[in-house]
C-alpha cells in the first residue's frame, strides 16, 4: 500500500502564496482510496508546504490505517525560486506483532547543506508514542530541490508549462539512487485528453523512476496542469496491485 502515496505527492503542484487544495484519490470498483491535503504558505523570503494524505476504505484496511505527511521548508530566493533547507517525511500505520496491535511511526528529516552539496538524514521510530530508535546518516544522494520544492518550483522556471522536449530535474524524495523525474511531450493529445474528466490544461508526461509499476518500466504520470500551475487532474499509469489511479481536485480555499 505504500506504492499509492508518492500519487499524492505529484498531484499536489502548487502556485499560490497561501493555498489550501485537498485531491480525490480513486481506483476502478474500488473506488475512493485516498485523500490528500496540501497547503502552501509563502511569507516574503521564507516558504512552508505540507501534505497529508490517508488511505480510505478498502485501501485503509489493507495498509494499516497508513497516513503520510510530508514538509518542504526554506527560503525563497530573488527570482521566485523555492530553496529547501529541509525536507520531512513521516509514516503512521498500525501492525501487528507478537500478536498484539502496535501503533508505528517513523520520521525523516533531510537535511541540506547547499554549499557543499551534501545531505543529511536524521531518522526517528516510534511505536506506541514511545521513542525506540533514532540515527543520523548521509543522504544517498544530493539535489537541489525536494520533490515538494521541485514541483512548485517547476512553474518559475517553465513559465508557460509548455514541454516541447524531454527535461530531467533531479530531486530528494524521489528515489533512494538519483532522484531523476523527466518531464515530457504528450504523443496523440487529443486521444489523451479524452481520459480526463477536465480537458483544459496544459497536459504532460512526468515519468518517476520508482520500482513500483506491474509493467516493469518506468512509470508514467499524465498531469494536467492549470494555467497558474495547480494541477487539476493526474493518472498515474500501471502501478502494482492497483493498475491505473486517478485524481482529482475536489476543494479549494
Amino acid at each position: 500500500m505504500r506504492k499509492l502515496f508518492i500519487f499524492f505527492l505529484l498531484v499536489s503542484s502548487l502556485l499560490a502564496n497561501t493555498t489550501s487544495i485537498k485531491y480525490k484519490v480513486t481506483f476502478g470498483i474500488f473506488g475512493k482510496i485516498g485523500l490528500a491535503k496540501a497547503d502552501v504558505h509563502i511569507d516574503g523570503e521564507k516558504y512552508n508546504i505540507k501534505i497529508h494524505a490517508k488511505s480510505t476504505g478498502m485501501a485503509n484496511f489493507l495498509s494499516g490505517e497508513r497516513e503520510e505527511w510530508y514538509q518542504s521548508s526554506g527560503t525563497v530566493d530573488k527570482n521566485g525560486i523555492l530553496i529547501p533547507d529541509f525536507y520531512q517525511k513521516t509514516v503512521q500505520r498500525y501492525s501487528s506483532s507478537m500478536g498484539e496491535t502496535v501503533l508505528k511511526k517513523e520520521t525523516k528529516k533531510y537535511l541540506f547543506s547547499h554549499d557543499t552539496k551534501e545531505l543529511h538524514v536524521d531518522k526517528v521510530k516510534f511505536e506506541d508514542g514511545k521513542q525506540i530508535n533514532s540515527s543520523r546518516e548521509a543522504g544517498d544522494y544530493y539535489a537541489q530541490n525536494d520533490l515538494l520544492s521541485l514541483f512548485f518550483n517547476f512553474k518559475v522556471m517553465l513559465p508557460d508549462l509548455e514541454i516541447k522536449s524531454t527535461s530531467q530535474f533531479h530531486a530528494v524524495g524521489v528515489n533512494k539512487t538519483d532522484g531523476l523525474i523527466e518531464v515530457t511531450p504528450v504523443e496523440n493529445i487529443e486521444k489523451v485528453k479524452k481520459q480526463f474528466k477536465k480537458r483544459d490544461g496544459h497536459i504532460m508526461n512526468v515519468i518517476i523512476k520508482e520500482d513500483i509499476f506491474s509493467d516493469k518500466e518506468d512509470g508514467k504520470l499524465l498531469v494536467n496542469l492549470r494555467n497558474d500551475g495547480i494541477c487539476q487532474e493526474a493518472l498515474l499509469k500501471s502501478v502494482m496491485i492497483f493498475g491505473d489511479i486517478k485524481g482529482i481536485i475536489i476543494e479549494e480555499s
